[in-house]
């Protein structure tokens, strides 16, 4: 009989474990009829898993299941919703998909995967995904992708795969599958073959490119050629060329072939560097950065291609170093005496004939394997080597760096006062490695920097102060990073005139000890950043406007809230964003002959705080302290008074108590009668001598 209940008890377990709950007939979810279509919102519910939840069996629905904590898919995760044909999971933190997670789902037709920290593509990543025609997965952290995860995919026509971390496509990732339109923007992207990838989209009728390191030179050939042959309206936007050096900004399609690959006509495909100090014809004052490039646009080609582009946008994309040809000075082979590494290449550079090193693409693993080391160099190029570390006494000794080009290796960590020697060393690149912090000892003894590329890194975290050892600094790039937010006093005593801060994760920017220590900014890209338009973001709105139009590059749109996505919060009104700033302000409170915006309500001059104390709050409370305050006073008052009153009555009960005493005395036997002899045996006291009465 015991064994029957414990059997009973066992089975009775199993099955409450194996209950599933109906998510709209439960109200777990919001279940609303949009258009004919069922939209099962399930946003911000906290869900970690789905197993013992379930849809309606009966009808076809849309299931909106982002801002939840899905941040692993396990296999059959989505079992109980076979009737869903669209599936959301933004926001989710998800990280990892289990192959077989979406096994069930053979009718969904859009998966939105993106805003999550999604790394890889398993080759079964989407397998269940029959009818799959949508796949979006922007804002990732996507790096490795199967040659075959989209293999099955049969039907899937819209691939949104931009602001990830891919460095190359894989050859036959798109075979067998009608892509139409394609989202790469934002990643790392240097070369894209025709073999194997762009042949494999015939079907193609828009595609993004912007904002990936392009590496212009023989293997990007297959690509402009590609470009030339399909209709003008498939590209949108442009391809800039960020390598090699000589071609950084010009558009791909507007160079000639024979710029790309050199090597087929004989031209020098050198490093070409900047100029230094002492370089500049003139002999005039130390060149900027941002000097220099203005004379190294006028000789690149102008962008035709995209003739909406803004002028300034045009030369935001140009970040070019001033190459020799610019500036009239004439490279001359180094003497067979001078230090040049092993398989790289040296010139002498400039009127004092320094050493340009160019070792870009040789596979070097450390800058000790240089040997032998060319400690004189003016310029060095590492550019697009293995690189990992660069430890404290690598570049030791190197006290005439003028550039050091240290982009497109694999670096994760520079090791703190690394450049404390490199005092005149003026422009660094670091651009398209694997940082992913930034503190000011790793800039120590770069007082003469002005020129910084961190741009395409994983940088997530600044520590406060961390430009302050570079007092002369005027670039700055993070663009492409894992940005969130700034810390207080991360511009303190730097003068920058440019900054890229476009596709990060920025909500919004604060004022206070961040943005209002740019005060010698001329030009500030912003772009591609989540933005939050709602109460935090007002006073960044209002230091947006103080700046001039041209300062401020391309648009900056919402994301969130949905009323105003996609929308420039530069023009929406401040109420709008913020009501509960302005509902308490009385209309008639403002003067009929103010000058100021209607849209901000406050100062031209002054920045809204979300945080201030409104009068609602403040006339109540200040009552409370004066009814406080006056009923201290009055009690304070009876306290006094009563006390006077008892000191009466003390002093009274004190002359009656004497007069007793003396009563007693005269009364007692203890005393003799007669006067009171002070000489005696005895001493007496004559009671009839003192009346006790009044008379």
């Amino acid at each position: 009989m015991l064994l029957w209940i414990v059997l009973l008890k066992a089975a009775l377990c199993v099955a409450i474990g194996n209950v599933t709950r109906d998510v709209c007939k439960e109200q777990i979810c919001s279940c609303n009829a949009i258009e004919g279509d069922l939209h099962i919102d399930c946003e911000k519910r906290s869900l970690t898993n789905l197993h013992h939840l379930t849809g309606p069996s009966s009808q076809f629905y849309h299931l909106l299941l982002h801002g939840n904590s899905l941040s692993r898919l396990f296999p059959n995760e989505f079992a109980n919703f076979y009737n869903a044909v669209s599936l959301h999971l933004e926001n989710n933190g998800l990280h990892d998909i289990v192959p077989g997670a979406f096994l069930g789902l053979q009718l969904v037709k859009r998966l939105h995967i993106n805003n999550n920290k999604i790394r890889s593509f398993k080759k079964n990543t989407f397998l269940g995904l029959d009818d799959l025609e949508y796949l979006q997965a922007d804002f990732n952290l996507l790096r490795d992708i199967d040659p075959s995860v989209f293999r099955d995919l049969s039907k899937l026509e819209v691939l949104i795969l931009n602001d990830n971390l891919i460095s190359a496509l894989p050859i036959n990732v798109f075979q067998n599958v009608p892509i139409t339109h394609l989202d790469l923007r934002g990643n790392r992207i240097k070369t894209l073959p025709y073999e194997g990838i762009l042949e494999q989209i015939p079907g193609i009728v828009e595609v993004l490119l912007e904002d990936n390191p392009w590496d212009c030179n023989c293997d990007l050939v297959s690509l402009k050629e590609w470009l030339e042959n399909i209709p003008q309206n498939v590209l949108i936007g442009r391809v800039i060329c960020e390598a090699p050096t000589r071609l950084q900004g010009n558009d791909l399609n507007e160079t000639a072939e024979m710029e790309l690959c050199p090597s087929k006509s004989g031209m020098d495909s050198s490093l070409v560097a900047p100029p230094t100090q002492d370089e500049t014809p003139d002999r005039g004052p130390r060149p900027t950065p941002s000097k220099t490039s203005g004379v190294t646009e006028s000789h690149s080609g102008g962008g035709g291609h995209n003739k909406d582009h803004s002028k300034a946008r045009e030369n935001w994309q140009r970040k070019m170093k001033p190459t020799a040809m610019a500036t009239g000075v004439i490279e001359r082979e180094p003497p067979a005496n001078s230090t040049c590494p092993q398989s790289c290449d040296c010139k002498l550079i400039g009127t004092r004939q320094g050493l340009g090193v160019n070792c870009e693409g040789k596979k070097i693993e450390s800058i000790a394997n240089l040997k032998p080391k060319p400690l004189g160099a003016h310029e060095l190029n590492l550019r697009d080597n293995n690189i990992h570390t660069i430890r404290r006494n690598q570049l030791r000794g190197y006290h005439s760096l003028n550039l050091l080009d240290l982009g497109g290796n694999n670096i994760k960590m520079i090791e703190n006062g690394t450049f404390h020697n490199l005092t005149e060393l003026r422009w660094l690149y670091m651009d398209k490695n694997y940082l992913d912090t930034l503190m000011a000892e790793m800039f120590a003894g770069l007082q003469n920097l002005e020129y910084l590329s961190l741009e395409y890194n994983d940088i997530q975290l600044i520590m406060p102060g961390t430009f302050s050892p570079m007092p002369n600094l005027r670039v700055l790039f993070l663009n492409n990073n894992l940005l969130k937010a700034l810390p207080v006093d991360a511009f303190l005593g730097v003068s920058l005139s440019k900054i890229s801060l476009h596709n990060n994760y920025f909500t919004y920017l604060s004022v206070p000890g961040v943005l209002d220590q740019l005060s010698s900014i001329i030009q500030i890209d912003l772009h591609g950043n989540p933005w939050d338009c709602t109460c935090n973001i007002v006073p960044f709105k209002q230091w947006t406007d103080k700046l001039g139009a041209d300062v401020i590059v391309s648009d900056l749109k919402c994301e969130s809230p949905e009323q105003f996505w996609k929308r420039d919060f530069r023009r929406i009104r401040n109420d709008l964003m913020c009501p509960q700033l302005y509902e308490k302000i009385s209309p008639t409170s403002l003067s009929k002959n103010s000058t100021y915006p209607a849209d901000t309500g406050t100062r031209p001059n002054s920045y809204l705080e979300p945080s201030r104390v409104s009068i609602s709050v403040l006339v109540p409370g200040l009552l409370l302290v004066f009814v406080t305050s006056a009923f201290t006073v009055v009690g304070m008052l009876v306290f006094i008074l009563r006390n006077r009153k008892r000191s009466k009555r003390r002093d009274g009960n004190s002359s009656a108590s004497e007069i007793n005493s003396l009563q007693t005395v005269c009364d007692s036997s203890y005393w003799h009668s007669g006067a009171y002899h002070a000489d005696g045996p005895h001493r007496g006291y004559d009671c009839g001598a003192h009346s006790l009465s009044d008379k």
